[in-house]
């Protein structure tokens, strides 16, 4: 482990403190809407496609704002970008309560949401590839601990939601409250940023790229990125649809709904506090395949239970088991030395996002066949995949050196 200057250490812990709480603003944010989904659902009366086609929108634009990000990091800094891009969501969710509460319109609904999805997809890039950086000139993991703000971001969000529930406040009220905490938390973060920015741009010269084995690498680098997709893809499946299965699905209230979605944000928050740990315990392989076979029991579990004890244990084993696939994944991508380092990340953080966000809502067209509670069976059947690839690209990381 590298050896931080005293000169260097307190600025870099100022910057580390400052992304942290980035992560949590953007899983709070994340968490609002997500936590109040199950309302959204009854106030537009969406059948399962129109809700698959409502998420969809949010997917379109997280993955538009993935490919936004890149462009942006060259011409803004990412002080500026981790200052603008969260007071925007912050912006966008009191528009969508707005448009759920009193304008009641569907349709500026799914406008906001993809917009939303834009926002947040450019800032996940931003807070990522900046991360990853703060790791490196730490020279210790930190990435499975900022996924864990980011967690600790979705359980506070998912806390609120449940409370503004059994409180019946609307929408509205709720949302703006959690637009006001997420302007104070940006300002607060700037005190610890400088002036960052990566160079994502590839080098043109091919003789370096040859040299540096780049198409060997790549192909490693897509199995890494199938491995976090399909891993990504049971934690995105509980985000969009965990309330909503609660509720439609198993005939809980829409409180209890909320707290199953909590009961999942709280577990997997343990898990990336813990995952540095257990990493570093048993190695990369093992922890994956474990925490992924925990995340499959949890989820047969929940398809499978018929009481609430029996669905919030579920819930937490999916959480727990959802928990490292992104993060370890991120920081496996962290570990390249060559220049497409930062390149990497972003890659990674595509695949993550794009399965995490674009897969759930084919859950909803699914849904509308056979059933939400039979539809999330296809979560089991991708996970399974995931965990029989995942030794060999959990293997990769020594690969990227």
């Amino acid at each position: 482990m590298a050896l931080i200057a005293p000169a260097l250490a307190k600025p870099l812990l100022g910057e580390r403190s400052s992304v942290n709480l980035i992560f949590l603003i953007a899983g709070l944010s994340f968490a609002s809407w997500a936590g109040r989904l199950s309302v959204i659902d009854m106030v537009f009366d969406f059948s399962g496609s129109q809700l698959g086609a409502f998420l969809f929108f949010m997917t379109a634009g997280t993955l538009a704002g993935i490919a936004l990000a890149p462009t942006l990091s060259r011409t803004f800094s990412a002080k500026n970008l981790l200052l603008v891009l969260p007071i925007f969501l912050a912006a966008i969710l009191v528009t969508l309560g707005v448009s759920v509460t009193i304008l009641e319109s569907g349709i500026a609904a799914f406008i906001i949401l993809f917009f939303n999805g834009l926002i947040f997809g450019c800032l996940d890039i931003t807070m990522n590839v900046n991360g990853a950086k703060v790791e490196r000139k730490l020279g210790k993991s930190i990435m499975p601990s900022l996924h864990g703000f980011f967690s600790l971001g979705s359980l506070l969000g998912a806390g609120i939601a449940t409370a503004t529930l059994s409180l019946e406040i609307e929408t509205i009220w709720h949302f703006s409250f959690v637009a006001v905490v997420i302007i104070g938390l940006t300002l607060f973060a700037q005190t610890g940023f400088k002036t960052w920015n990566y160079n994502y741009s590839a080098p043109r010269d091919k003789t370096q790229l040859k040299a540096s084995g780049a198409r060997s690498r790549r192909g490693l680098l897509l199995l890494l990125g199938l491995m976090v997709a399909g891993l990504s893809f049971a934690e995105g499946a509980a985000n969009d649809w965990l309330a909503v299965a609660s509720v439609d699905g198993h005939g809980l209230s829409h409180p209890s709904g909320a707290l199953m979605f909590t009961l999942f944000t709280g577990a997997m928050t343990v898990g990336r506090f813990t995952g540095g740990s257990i990493v570093d315990r048993i190695g990369t392989k093992c922890s994956l395949m474990i925490m992924g076979l925990i995340g499959l029991v949890g989820i047969v579990l929940f398809i499978l239970g018929d009481n609430i004890w029996m669905f919030g244990a579920g819930a937490l084993l999916w959480g727990l088991g959802s928990s490292l696939g992104f993060p370890v994944g991120m920081s496996i991508a962290a570990s390249r030395s060559d220049h497409l380092g930062p390149r990497a990340v972003s890659v990674i953080s595509a695949f993550g996002y794009g399965a995490m966000l674009s897969g759930p809502p084919v859950i909803g067209f699914v849904a509308d066949v056979i059933g939400l509670p039979q539809a999330l069976w296809l979560i089991v059947t991708i996970l399974v995949i995931s965990l029989i690839i995942t030794p060999r690209a959990a293997q990769t990381g020594q690969s990227l050196e």
